[in-house]
């Protein structure tokens, strides 16, 4: 069974923006047609928005979306790993997203933040042996299979945080 994600489904899926949020976010032609049984996510940064970016994934088998902003401010380009796929970055391609909560919690300006790579090509990463311009990750050495369900359970603590449940996001990685 395949789940193939449309722009509708996507703007449904969002669990921590507004409808009209939503419906003006930029959803992107190469996620249209995506499926999230053979990845762990879909996302991008929106061309028309630069300071929103977007995640979609199945979590609780639900098409779930989430809305990211990259971290104001600059500052030096350093080295950093992205918490998802593990991928050490010496050219500043690793960018601290926050996400606004779900529901209540969100509205009252609670966030989650967490280091990813700026292009959200995560589950490409995972599956390839060394990215160009990228260190060598934690868990190169490890089969595809592993490292790719190493990137769902850490997608899914991600999402369960943001939703709200921060007990299932603290699940050993």
């Amino acid at each position: 069974m395949s789940t193939l994600l449309t722009a509708d489904a996507v703007r449904r899926s969002m669990i921590n923006c507004s409808k009209g949020d939503a419906k003006r976010m930029t959803v992107v032609d190469a996620v249209v047609g995506t499926d999230l049984e053979a990845v762990e996510f879909a996302g991008w940064q929106d061309p028309r928005m630069p300071q929103r970016a977007y995640l979609v994934s199945l979590h609780d088998g639900v098409v779930t979306g989430v809305l990211l902003r990259p971290a104001a401010g600059g500052g030096a380009r350093r080295t950093a790993m992205c918490a998802l796929c593990r991928t050490t970055h010496s050219d500043g391609a690793v960018t601290l997203y926050t996400a606004p909560k779900a529901g209540a919690a969100g509205r009252e300006g609670n966030s989650v933040g967490t280091y990813v790579c700026t292009d959200l090509a995560c589950p490409a990463t995972t599956r390839l042996e060394r990215k160009p311009g990228a260190s060598v990750t934690p868990d190169l050495g490890l089969p595809v299979d592993e490292r790719v369900a190493g990137l769902r359970v850490r997608v899914d603590g991600l999402l369960a945080a943001i939703h709200g449940r921060e007990d299932a996001a603290r699940r050993p990685a």
